[in-house]
């Protein structure tokens, strides 16, 4: 009996594991980073930036010319933000930003913490395609009094960014970064804890021109 090939078309659902990251001041212009060897955390801005960024390969789906539609998108984390920052109750805040896109995400598009308003793709002050950001997410953490001492953060605000646009690309890449206030002090440290992107596609075929329109907004250089 004839095999049947398998397709590779229908429901996916694709994931990644950002692993956790504590950052913490050591001595001055000394930043210390802890993290399990190879977890891929980068310094950005020594004492304020860092991020995450990793690859899923979707060249098998473009080889076979199908796009990948999104059917829903997502983060979670298991446990909470910690952190201290100069006083906690007035002074401790941070942003956690989370992307899936077509291309890697340039930290630099965050240029201090609470200064990025209206610089996002699609914004107002942004040079980046808002079509090339599948979904992108931001969050504020502040201390408060109620719960200071024990350096757990509560979440302030929320916000999103992306085009949600299905993808003829070869790679995504996930990213996460977290932008503080300097760390300047002895005691001065946030710890972020792990996450998953969940990412649900459907993977189908469109029509030849739909396809190659599609294919010319989502190529980019490959890194």
């Amino acid at each position: 009996m004839e095999e049947k090939e398998m397709s590779i078309q229908g429901e996916r659902v694709l994931s990644k594991m950002v692993p956790p990251l504590h950052v913490f001041f050591e001595s001055e212009g000394v930043f210390g980073l802890d993290q399990t060897p190879g977890s891929g955390w980068e310094v950005i801005i020594p004492g304020r930036v860092w991020q995450w960024t990793a690859v899923i390969d979707l060249s098998g789906i473009s080889a076979e010319h199908l796009t990948t539609f999104f059917t829903g998108l997502s983060v979670q984390e298991p446990t909470a933000h910690y952190g201290n920052v100069g006083a906690p109750t007035n002074v401790m805040h941070s942003w956690i930003t989370d992307t899936i896109s077509n291309e890697p995400f340039d930290a630099n598009v965050i240029e201090a913490p609470l200064d990025h308003q209206g610089q996002m793709p699609g914004f107002l002050g942004s040079t980046s395609n808002w079509d090339d950001v599948i979904m992108g997410s931001w969050r504020t953490f502040v201390a408060t009094a109620d719960i200071a001492s024990m350096g757990t953060l509560r979440l302030n605000q929320t916000g999103g960014f992306g085009s949600s646009e299905a993808s003829a690309s070869r790679k995504l890449y996930f990213s996460r970064i977290l932008s503080l206030p300097q760390l300047s002090a002895l005691g001065d440290y946030y710890y972020v804890p792990p996450a998953r992107f969940i990412a649900g596609t459907v993977i189908a075929e469109e029509p030849d021109y739909e396809y190659l329109m599609r294919l010319k907004r989502s190529s980019h250089d490959e890194q």
